[in-house]
């Protein structure tokens, strides 16, 4: 595809965690997003010319298949759908799948949640929270965000809320992300030990509301920092709404003697 990537409606730098084979839990994902929109319209690896993609799989096996009985060829993958929750015209979007980072691309800059019609948003944002909450849920994956840039929705490890700049400035950084894995599990680790998850949920829903923070499976929790449509961020600014409830986390640890970064 040669369109322009505007947007990330979902993704997570996973190499700065993963444990499991990131081929295959991509493949998990794939799965998930087939339930939600249907055959796969083309799967392609990073080096493949136009006419060697696959195109219009209805079945997960045969992608498996594919990906996994060829895996040179794959080892960054894209998988591309139509999305359904648009009927007036095709609204594609692609999974991308590498050792590093997984993401879900949108090439028209989130305009079909910025319709005039504000309940047309509402529903499309739901739809949307629907598929990345069953993603999020797939055990392997420890944390997944909703719209770069933004952050306006997160799912995941509350430990992964947690974020000192230095080091998530390299998990960001693509080149680095897999250098951080040692010490993001480290964190994540200390972060469990020290800080109740029932201190973390009071926290984000005296903030944000009970209705934005929700517990889910497997430890995680879901936060929502927009305001019905995907695209009204309710605190202004998500990252600076971290970066604050990283100090109050420190604040709190310190009054028992405990310094959780030391980076």
């Amino acid at each position: 595809m040669s369109e322009e990537i505007d947007r990330w409606l979902m993704f997570t730098y996973w190499g700065a965690y993963l444990k499991e084979d990131y081929m295959e839990v991509g493949l998990n994902v794939t799965e998930v997003l087939m339930r939600h929109w249907g055959k796969v319209r083309r799967l392609d690896g990073y080096a493949f010319n136009d006419d060697e993609a696959l195109r219009n799989l209805d079945s997960i096996d045969e992608v498996r298949n594919e990906v996994l009985n060829d895996r040179d060829w794959y080892e960054l993958y894209y998988v591309t759908f139509f999305n359904p929750t648009v009927e007036e015209e095709i609204y594609v979007n692609r999974l991308c799948v590498n050792d590093t980072l997984l993401r879900v691309e949108d090439y028209d800059n989130l305009k079909f949640f910025q319709t005039e019609d504000a309940e047309i948003n509402v529903q499309r944002t739901q739809a949307l929270l629907n598929l990345f909450t069953d993603v999020a849920g797939l055990p392997s994956l420890e944390e997944l965000w909703m719209i770069d840039g933004d952050r306006n929705a997160y799912m995941g490890k509350p430990a992964y809320l947690y974020r000192p700049e230095p080091l998530y400035e390299r998990v960001e950084d693509t080149v680095e992300t897999k250098k951080t894995k040692e010490e993001v599990i480290r964190l994540v680790e200390e972060f469990e030990a020290h800080v109740p998850r029932e201190w973390v949920i009071d926290y984000l829903q005296d903030r944000l509301g009970a209705e934005s923070v929700q517990e889910m499976e497997d430890g995680k929790i879901r936060v929502l920092f927009y305001d019905r449509e995907l695209t009204k961020n309710k605190v202004g600014n998500t990252r600076k709404f971290l970066r604050t409830f990283e100090r109050h986390v420190d604040e709190y640890l310190l009054q028992k003697g405990i310094r959780l970064y030391k980076g």
